[in-house]
Parts: C-alpha cells; structure tokens; sequence
C-alpha cells in the first residue's frame, strides 16, 4: 500500500499541474504542496485540503486519505471552489465583506472575529 505523500504527489500527477499551479488552485501555498509531497518529515493537509485535492484530481477521497478503496472517483473538477448560495441573499456591502473575510488566513480570521466580539461586548454594557 502506498504512503499518503506517494497519492498526494499522484494525485497531482493526474490534475497535470506543477506544485504552484495546483497552490493556486486549491488556495494554499507552493510550500504547503511541497511539505505534503515530502518524505519523511512532511506535513499532513488538513481534511477540507484532501478533499479538495481529491475533488480536483479525480481521485477517491477514500483512497488518497488511506490508501483503500476505488483510486479513481471520477471526472477531475476544473474548479473546486464552490459558489457559496447564501451569498447571492446578501447585500454588496455583505459579500464584499465574506469575501474579505474568505480570503484572510486562519489566524487572521480568528484575529478579526476576536476583535468583533470584543467590540461587540463592549457595546453592550
């Protein structure tokens, strides 16, 4: 059986992308493809990372996450974002702020929302 970083980088082999490419797609950094590719000593993607690899790579979840099962899902998806439906009931204002938000790192994120509930807290009393 093959070793999670061996399906990563076959996983990738089927998108036909270079590191970067497949980086940009799946919005993460060139460094983060190399470290899962790596042996020994890499990192482990997070869960929402393998799906989207395997989303865009045509492969089974299932396979790429343990080595078990059917290795090929079915058609690659061209573009693994999804277009989010609640977005389309927002206002202008609304969207452009979750897209600010969407495209903030984790830290960021926990960052700024720290600071809105702090903020809002503080209103309160």
């Amino acid at each position: 059986m093959s070793r999670l970083h061996q399906r990563i980088r076959e996983a990738r082999g089927l998108t036909g992308l270079s590191q970067e490419a497949l980086a940009i797609d799946l919005g993460v950094s060139r460094s983060a493809i190399a470290q899962w590719e790596m042996h020994p000593g890499g990192t482990v993607p997070a869960v929402e990372n393998l799906i989207a690899l395997a989303r865009r790579s045509g492969m089974a979840f299932e396979y790429l996450a343990t080595g078990r099962g059917a290795r090929i899902a079915g058609e690659p998806i061209l573009n693994v974002a999804e277009e989010p439906s609640a977005y389309r009931q927002l206002s202008e204002q609304q969207r452009r702020l979750l897209d600010c938000f969407d495209a903030l790192g984790a830290r960021q994120r926990a960052g700024l929302l720290d600071l809105l509930d702090s903020s809002s807290r503080h209103k309160r009393r």
